[in-house]
């Protein structure tokens, strides 16, 4: 195995850069033609080394950002070619042969490693070009020498200094090379398939879905983890994300559950249990199915109260073991740990011909921010319950009408075209209190939902504010000795 082989052409496309200098003043000093892709060949020329652009020897420049630069017959040719069977064909297409392939690959997981890096500068630092031409040279061992390792350097100016490089050498590069391909495949594989996760089905069974991680300091549904249960749904992540959100109002112990992307109870308490079931009574048909969202530990009574009822998921920063025990009764309950939640900064809906992006509402309401409007003014326990009904008519779609009562939800109604029917369904849904209190999530346009109220006794509203017949719901209100305050903030949810 002496059949030594002495470069004449030398292709180079390297990332890391050490050691590159001075190797290509070796080459250029042995008279060996460099070809050079953009970034090597622009630090190859600023150190005074003339090189040709692999767009010279493909007349082809380099397209969509330097994605698409070395894949050309006349790179993939100049390297794959057999020297024998294969020269003539070469000469045919004006194709010459390249003897040494120097390359190493985009920095992937090192990228990977940026706790900022986002899933598309991972996806940008997948190399493309640079495999195909390792691959290519390492197949053709027989005529090319491939170096991936700088430190290779060396080794390879000995072999040309004694006269080529040998098959030995050349088939132990092209071990070297495979296995530097192989290991960069495995990092990418392995990080995408953290990142991409199939989903059971999308919206509805005949559809498929995934969902894709974000970076590692995310801390939502994706990043939760699942304890026991089926695979989770395009419309579990969606329910569940929804539940989170809305929770994330609430400091105390505090339960939402959430049905078809909207809060259908809503509850708050001393324990974990007390606020899952007070969210409970505020819609036991709809829940059944539905999301459970708690924001403190889980235990056993609190889980006991869970199991009567059919949910689809629990999510919980933790859980106590008693409770895991009793729920793996249930094989297809979806349990998930997920200890800290934040909200993103914005999001966004990918329609037909790009995207509409927003920030996410995380306006906080404050007392000194509200505007009595009306004669009479609330209680402090009128209050402190407007507040309670503003955090959840702000996470319920549009129009949204939320019923009050003594610091607990009475009533929720959203997805409602006419904010009139809101009101309507909101006080008829369930038996409310007399003295309750209403919120909106947008102003009323007539004074037809403030008369309804007024018959079911109702005792205080918050709402935006900004109708061209404010002063008539005002008036409304007075007449029917009912306390508004408006917040100035409209929190549609669509």
């Amino acid at each position: 195995m002496n059949n030594k082989i002495l470069p004449k052409t030398a292709l180079l496309s390297v990332s890391d850069k050490s050691g590159l200098v001075p190797f290509a003043k070796f080459l250029k000093k042995k008279k060996i033609k460099i070809i050079a892709t953009g970034g090597t060949a622009k630090t190859l020329r600023g150190a005074g080394i003339s090189v040709v652009s692999v767009s010279r020897v493909t007349g082809f420049p380099e397209i969509f950002g330097g994605r698409v630069k070395s894949m050309h017959p006349k790179i993939a040719g100049g390297i794959l070619g057999q020297r024998d069977s294969d020269k003539e064909e070469a000469k045919k297409n004006k194709i010459d042969w390249i003897d040494l392939v120097v390359c190493n690959l985009y920095p992937f997981e090192a990228v990977t490693k940026n706790k900022d890096s986002t899933l598309e500068e991972k996806v940008e630092h997948i190399d493309v070009g640079g495999p195909t031409m390792i691959r290519s040279a390492a197949k053709n061992n027989k005529w090319v020498s491939v170096v991936v390792d700088p430190k290779d350097y060396k080794n390879i100016q000995k072999s040309i200094d004694g006269g080529g490089i040998d098959e030995k050498n050349r088939l132990k590069l092209a071990g070297k090379a495979f296995d530097h391909c192989a290991s960069y495949d495995r990092a990418i594989s392995t990080e995408l398939q953290d990142a991409a996760l199939h989903l059971r089905y999308g919206e509805n069974p005949h559809q498929n879905a995934f969902v894709l991680k974000e970076r590692h300091d995310s801390f939502g549904l994706p990043q939760a983890k699942q304890v026991q249960g089926k695979e989770m749904s395009y419309n579990n992540f969606l329910d569940g994300d929804a539940a989170l959100l809305c929770l994330h109002e609430f400091k105390k112990p505090s339960c939402v559950i959430v049905k078809h992307g909207s809060p259908c109870g809503v509850g708050t308490g001393k324990t974990s249990k007390e606020a899952f079931l007070r969210a409970l009574k505020v819609d036991p048909l709809s829940a059944f199915g539905g999301v459970v969202a708690i924001n403190k530990r889980c235990d056993l009574s609190t889980a006991k109260e869970l199991n009567k009822t059919f949910f689809e998921i629990i999510v919980a920063p933790s859980f106590d073991s008693a409770a895991l025990s009793l729920f793996s009764k249930k094989k297809n309950l979806r349990i998930l740990v997920l200890p800290r939640y934040r909200p993103k900064k914005s999001f966004g809906k990918e329609i037909a011909g790009g995207w509409v992006i927003q920030e996410t509402d995380l306006s906080r309401l404050k007392e000194g921010g509200l505007k009595t409007v009306t004669k009479k003014h609330p209680t402090k326990t009128e209050l402190s319950t407007l507040f309670l009904a503003w955090k959840t008519v702000k996470h319920t779609k549009s129009n949204a009408i939320v019923v009050a009562h003594n610091k607990k939800i009475i009533s929720i109604s959203g997805g409602q075209t006419s904010r009139v029917d809101a009101v309507r369904y909101a006080l008829t849904k369930n038996k409310v209190p007399v003295g309750a209190v209403v919120a909106s999530d947008a102003f009323f346009p007539f004074r037809d939902s403030i008369d309804l109220m007024g018959k079911h006794k109702i005792k205080a509203v918050i709402q935006p504010g900004g109708s061209i017949k404010d002063q008539d719901i005002i008036g409304a209100c007075n007449e029917h000795k009912i306390s508004m305050v408006f917040t100035g903030t409209r929190v549609f949810k669509h």
